[in-house]
């Protein structure tokens, strides 16, 4: 795959900003084209889908200072989703507030968690791509960068992936060295999915200096930006 630079990106980015804007007399008419407002999960093939993992009782990775995933996924994911949905795709999200996608009436937490990752492979499905948001953490505090899981089940997973770890690493981390990873058994929404999916940690909560850029709304936003710069690049 050619390189791009971040100055590509960004110009990539602004033509399709500029395309969506100069078709502001047509607005009302897209907005009933691409107008995803619900998260119920009722639309079916040409979207993609966002997915802030874990919510809920299930906080996911937790810093030393307290700081939960699901907390920074949410964030990274909502800004991703407007991002993609103003610029003109179709766009749905897993979840938009701290809550699980279990079935309502499970009373314990394993019995919440099984029903939330079978609900959410099910939304995996419906959509012609999926990127799922999670942080990462280890016990010794010196690993840091953005690693992305690709699912072996579609032909396009590991281009998706590619496309977006190239933008992360061009726009924010031209230090990282970690490869693309296809999935292992043990991750359930990419070992199961027939769709393009990919699952991307976006940094380390182990490491105190990416927990603070990881906690910073500003970095959250980039972070959105250069992965929505990826699915632009792979499917413009």
């Amino acid at each position: 795959m050619q390189r791009r630079s971040s100055g590509e990106y960004l110009f990539l980015f602004a033509l399709v900003v500029a395309a969506i804007t100069a078709a502001v007399l047509l607005s009302l008419q897209v907005m009933k084209v691409f107008d995803t407002s619900g998260s119920n999960g009722t639309l079916e093939g040409d979207y993609i889908l966002i997915d802030p993992g874990h919510g809920g009782r299930d906080g996911g990775a937790s810093a030393a200072d307290g700081t939960l995933e699901k907390d920074i996924n949410l964030v990274i994911s909502l800004s991703l989703y407007d991002l993609l949905r103003f610029v003109g795709y179709r766009a749905e999200i897993t979840r938009d507030s701290d809550r699980m996608t279990c079935d309502a009436g499970l009373k314990t937490l394993r019995e919440q968690k099984v029903s939330d990752m079978k609900n959410r492979l099910i939304l995996f499905d419906k959509s012609r791509l999926a990127i799922s948001v999670h942080q990462n953490h280890f016990e010794q505090p010196q690993y840091w960068g953005t690693q992305i899981w690709y699912s072996t089940n579609h032909p396009e997973s590991k281009m998706l992936g590619a496309s977006v770890r190239q933008a992360v690493l061009e726009m924010l981390q031209p230090d990282n060295k970690r490869e693309l990873k296809k999935s292992t058994g043990d991750i359930y929404l990419l070992s199961r999915t027939t769709t393009a999916a990919i699952i991307v940690e976006c940094g380390f909560l182990s490491n105190p200096a990416e927990l603070s850029k990881l906690k910073d709304e500003t970095y959250q936003r980039k972070l959105a930006f250069a992965i929505a710069c990826g699915v632009i690049a792979y499917n413009p």
